[in-house]
C-alpha cells in the first residue's frame, strides 16, 4: 500500500472520514453543551497552623459542590486544584520534579476573601462573590479571572451525553502580551490565537495548529505564567473569542494549575524549568554539523556524503541513518515507518567495523527508531507474549489511532521501557552515539496502559516517557545526555535536542519553522534545530536551501535533512561555498555556544531567542519573530522573501556592529539591511563579550584549537556582561563591563588568550594563562 504522505489524503486512505486536523470549535456559547460556573467558596480547611495545604469548598451555580485545594509547588509557585469530590489527583507526575517541601502560608482571612502566599507569589480568593487575583510580591495584580458569560472564571463545560470539561478564564488587559503554548507555528505572540494542545504528526505540514511539541504553558509579559498540569487535550483561546479574556479548558473534569509570577519572561522561563526541569548539557560534538537525508539507502551514499564534506572543507560531525539501516521500510508497506531492530547487512555490511572507521573519521553515528512494532515481525510476538504493548479498550493490542498495522510499546510498562531501551542500548554498543526518537504522537483515545492510563490521558505523556527512554540509553551506554527527537510534552526539554520535524519545502514554511522555534523557547527548549531546506516537498530551490542553510549554521543544532539530496553541492557553486563560511563561521563560534548553552542548562534561556527575551520592555519587540538572537549578544536577519537580497530589521536600542565588519548602526529604529545572497546579516550587541577560536576545526573531536579569542564590542550604554564555558581545555570565565566611555574586560582560565575590541583603537593584547584584565576607552567619531 503506497500512501501520499499530506494531511488532505493520509487519515482518509487509512480510516476513511478521519481528519488529522484539530476541533477548532469555541469553547464558550456553544450549542449542546452546558456549563457551570464557581460562584462563591466556603468551608476552609488548613494544613497546620495556617501553613502546609488549602483546602476549601467550592459552590457552583447549579448548587453543585467541588473542592478547591492550593498547596506550594516550588519556591514561587502555586498549585490549585478543582474537582468534584472524590476525585483522584496524580500529585506526582514524570512531567513534575520532585521539589522541596513548602508551605502555603495563609496572610489573610476575612469574611470576604483569603489570600495565600508562597515565596513572592500571592493567591487572592474571594469567598462570598468568587474571584481569583495573583500578586507580585510588590502586591501588583497580575493576574485575574474572568468573571463575564464570555470567558469564566472557573467552572465546567459538559457537552450533552458527555462528561464535564473542566476551564478556567482570565483577563486580558491592553497590555497583556502572551508567549508560549510550545512549538506552534503561528505567530510567536499568541495574542488573538487559538490553539488545540495535542501531539500530532503534523503529515508534513507545519502551516496550521498540528504540532509535534505543544506545550499546555502560558506566559504574560505582565508576570505571571500558568501551566495546566494535565495530559489530556486541551484547548487555549488567549483573546480570540473575547477579545478582552483568555481561557483554557482540558478534557477531564480535574482542573490541575501551577501559577506563578517573575519580574521578566526570563525568570518565568526559569520556573518552569525549575518546576519540570532543565535541559541538561549536551556532548561538545553535537554541537557540530548533522549530515542526512531521507534517507541514505547504503553505506556508498553515506560515505559519499562524508567525502564530499571533508574534502570541500564543510566542518561536519555527525553522519545520521534513517530507516534504512534496517531491511524493510514498512512504511510503502503499511502506511507507517516501524521498527523490527534488524540490520541490513546488505546495504551497511559488518556495520560495527564500518560505524568505527566513520568514528575514527570524526563522525559521530546517529540512528531512527520509533516505538512503533510491525505486526508481521517476531519483534511484536516477542512483545506481545511479554505484555510490552498498549492495549485497547476489548483487551486486545492496539493499533495507532489511524488503524495502521503495529503495537506500540508501553512506556508506562517498567518491563516493557526497560525491554526496549535494552534494544538501543544495543544499537549504541555497536557503535551508534545518539538515538532519534522519531514519531511516537499517534496513540489512540482507546488504548489502555499498564499504569491504568486512557488513551486520552496517555496521548502526550506518551511522548515524554518515549524520549526518556531513548536518552536514558545513551547516557547509560555513551555517558553523553543527548537525544534527537522530533516530539515531547511538559518536562521532555530536560532532554536535548530536538528539531523541528516534517516541514515543508517553501518560503512561507520556513518562516513558519522559525516561528515555531522561537515559540518552543518560552518552554525552556534550549537545543532546538531544523531540518536545512525543509523535509517535505520537492527539492527546495537554490536560493531557499541557501537562505535556509544559512539560518541552520547559526541555530543551537545544525542538520542537513530532508527529501532528496541535501548535501549543499547539489544546490551549486554558490551554496557550496556558503556552506564553508557559515560552517566554518559555526566552529570559530563553538566556545560561545557552549558559554550560551550553560545558561540555557541553568535557567532555561534558550539559545535561539526572540527578541523580547533580551529586550523586554522595548516598544515593538513582542510582535517581531522574523528576526531572533542566537544566545544574548548576535542578532540574526534571515531573509526570508525570494528575490530579496536587503531586508528590513529592528534595531533594539543599543549600540550594533555588523559581524562581517564595517560602521556601527544605532539601535532605537528600523533600518535597511544588505543582505546579499551569500550572507545573513548578523549583528553584535555593543557591550558583548565574543569568544571564539582564530581557526575552524574540522570535527569537533579533533584537539581545541589552541589561539582562543575573546572580542569586546563597544557599545553606547552601561553594560556587564559575563560568561564562561568548558571546551575540553579547561574552564574560562570572562566578563566586560562597558560604557559609553570605554570598558574593562577581565579573564580567568589557564590557557593563552588574545583579547580583541571593536570600536576602539586597542591593538589586540595576549593575556598569558591564569588570565588578566584590559582597559579600554571607545573610539571617538
Amino acid at each position: 500500500m503506497t500512501i501520499d504522505y499530506s494531511a488532505d489524503s493520509y487519515a482518509r486512505a487509512l480510516k476513511p472520514g478521519a481528519s488529522v486536523h484539530q476541533d477548532d470549535a469555541r469553547i464558550f456559547e456553544r450549542a449542546g453543551h452546558a456549563y457551570d460556573a464557581l460562584v462563591r467558596l466556603s468551608d476552609a480547611r488548613f494544613g497546620d497552623c495556617f501553613g502546609g495545604d488549602f483546602t476549601c469548598t467550592g459552590h457552583l451555580a447549579s448548587g453543585a459542590q467541588v473542592e478547591l485545594h492550593a498547596s506550594a509547588a516550588g519556591p514561587s509557585a502555586l498549585r490549585l486544584r478543582v474537582g468534584f469530590p472524590g476525585a483522584a489527583w496524580r500529585l506526582d507526575s514524570p512531567m513534575l520534579l520532585p521539589q522541596a517541601e513548602r508551605r502555603v502560608i495563609v496572610t489573610t482571612e476575612t469574611p470576604t476573601h483569603w489570600e495565600l502566599r508562597v515565596g513572592g507569589t500571592t493567591l487572592r480568593l474571594g469567598r462570598a462573590a468568587f474571584s481569583l487575583e495573583l500578586q507580585r510580591e510588590d502586591g501588583t495584580v497580575v493576574m485575574q479571572v474572568d468573571t463575564s458569560r464570555l470567558g469564566g472564571p472557573i467552572g465546567f463545560r459538559t457537552p450533552h451525553g458527555g462528561k464535564p470539561q473542566a476551564y478556567l478564564g482570565w483577563t486580558i488587559s491592553n497590555s497583556d502580551r502572551f508567549f508560549g503554548l510550545g512549538e506552534k507555528w503561528n505567530a510567536v505572540e499568541k495574542t488573538g490565537t487559538r490553539s488545540t494542545v495535542w501531539c500530532s504528526d503534523t503529515c508534513g505540514s507545519n502551516s496550521n495548529d498540528m504540532a509535534y511539541k505543544p506545550l499546555p504553558l502560558l506566559h504574560s509579559t505582565r508576570g505571571w505564567s500558568l501551566l495546566l498540569h494535565s495530559s489530556y487535550r486541551s484547548f487555549w483561546e488567549v483573546g480570540s473569542f473575547s477579545y478582552i479574556n483568555g481561557t483554557v479548558l482540558v478534557e477531564d473534569d480535574r482542573l490541575d494549575l501551577l501559577l506563578w509570577t517573575g519580574r521578566d519572561l526570563k525568570e518565568q522561563i526559569a520556573t518552569y524549568g525549575a518546576l519540570t526541569g532543565l535541559p541538561a548539557m549536551p556532548p561538545k560534538w553535537a554541537f557540530g554539523t548533522w549530515m542526512s537525508r531521507c534517507q541514505y539507502m547504503n553505506q556508498g551514499e553515506a560515505e559519499e556524503a562524508m567525502r564530499g564534506l571533508r574534502s570541500r572543507g564543510i566542518p561536519a560531525d555527525v553522519i545520521h541513518l534513517d530507516p534504512m539501516w534496517m531491511p524493510i521500510h514498512y512504511y510503502y508497506k503499511i502506511g507507517v515507518d516501524a521498527c523490527d531492530f534488524d540490520w541490513n547487512d546488505t546495504g551497511f555490511p559488518d556495520h560495527r567495523a564500518l560505524f568505527k572507521r566513520w568514528r575514527d573519521d570524526g563522525f559521530d553515528i546517529s540512528l531512527w527508531v520509533n516505538p512503533y512494532l510491525p505486526e508481521t515481525h517476531r519483534i511484536y510476538a516477542e512483545a506481545k507474549s511479554a505484555g510490552h504493548l498498549l492495549r485497547d479498550e476489548n483487551g486486545g493490542i492496539a493499533r495507532l489511532s489511524h488503524g495502521e498495522a503495529v503495537g506500540m510499546v508501553d512506556f508506562t510498562n517498567p518491563a516493557a521501557k526497560a525491554w526496549w531501551q535494552g534494544k538501543l542500548e544495543a544499537c549504541l554498543r555497536d557503535g551508534a552515539s545518539v538515538i532519534k526518537p522519531d514519531y511516537g504522537d499517534r496513540v489512540p483515545e482507546t488504548a489502555v496502559a499498564h499504569n491504568g492510563m486512557s488513551g486520552r490521558e496517555l496521548h502526550n505523556l506518551y511522548l515524554h516517557l518515549y524520549c526518556e527512554t531513548a536518552y536514558q540509553a545513551a547516557l547509560s551506554v555513551r555517558h553523553e545526555g543527548i537525544v534527537w527527537r522530533r516530539a515531547g510534552f511538559v518536562g521532555t526539554q530536560r532532554y536535548p535536542g530536538t528539531w523541528a520535524g516534517d516541514t515543508q519545502t517553501t518560503w512561507e514554511a520556513f518562516r513558519c519553522c522559525l516561528r515555531g522555534g522561537l515559540s518552543a523557547g518560552f518552554g525552556a527548549e534550549g537545543f532546538w534545530s531544523h531540518d536545512i531546506g525543509g523535509f517535505c516537498g520537492p527539492m527546495p530551490s537554490p536560493e531557499l536551501f541557501i537562505r535556509w542553510m544559512q539560518l541552520g549554521f547559526l541555530s543551537p543544532f545544525t542538520r542537513f535533512h530532508g527529501n532528496g539530496l541535501r548535501e549543499p553541492w547539489h544546490y551549486g557553486d554558490t551554496a557550496t561555498a556558503v556552506a564553508q563560511h557559515y560552517g566554518q563561521l559555526r566552529y570559530r563560534l563553538i566556545p560561545y555556544l557552549l558559554a550560551a548553552a550553560e545558561e540555557a542548562c541553568a535557567r532555561g534561556t534558550p539559545l535561539q531567542r526572540a527578541l523580547i527575551l533580551e529586550f523586554q520592555g522595548q516598544p515593538g519587540v513582542e510582535r517581531i519573530d522574523d528576526q531572533l538572537m542566537l544566545g544574548p549578544d548576535l542578532m540574526l536577519n534571515p531573509v526570508q522573501e525570494a528575490g530579496a537580497r536587503s531586508r528590513t530589521a529592528w534595531l533594539p536600542e543599543a549600540l550594533w556592529h555588523p559581524l562581517d565588519g564595517g560602521a556601527p548602526l544605532a539601535g532605537g529604529r528600523f533600518a535597511v539591511l544588505p543582505a546579499p545572497l551569500e550572507r545573513l546579516p548578523v549583528l553584535v550587541r555593543g557591550g558583548a563579550l565574543i569568544p571564539s577560536y582564530a581557526q575552524a576545526q574540522q570535527h569537533l573531536k579533533q584537539p581545541v584549537p589552541e589561539r582562543l579569542l575573546l572580542t569586546a564590542y563597544a557599545g553606547d550604554r552601561e553594560r556587564c556582561r559575563c560568561l564562561a564555558f568548558d571546551d575540553g581545555a579547561g574552564r574560562v570565565e570572562a566578563s566586560h563591563a562597558s560604557t559609553a566611555a570605554g570598558g574593562t574586560v577581565t579573564v580567568r582560565c589557564a590557557r593563552a588568550v588574545i583579547v580583541r575590541v571593536v570600536g576602539s583603537d586597542l591593538a589586540d593584547i595576549e593575556l598569558p594563562p591564569g588570565g588578566g584584565e584590559v582597559r579600554y576607552r571607545c573610539r571617538v567619531g
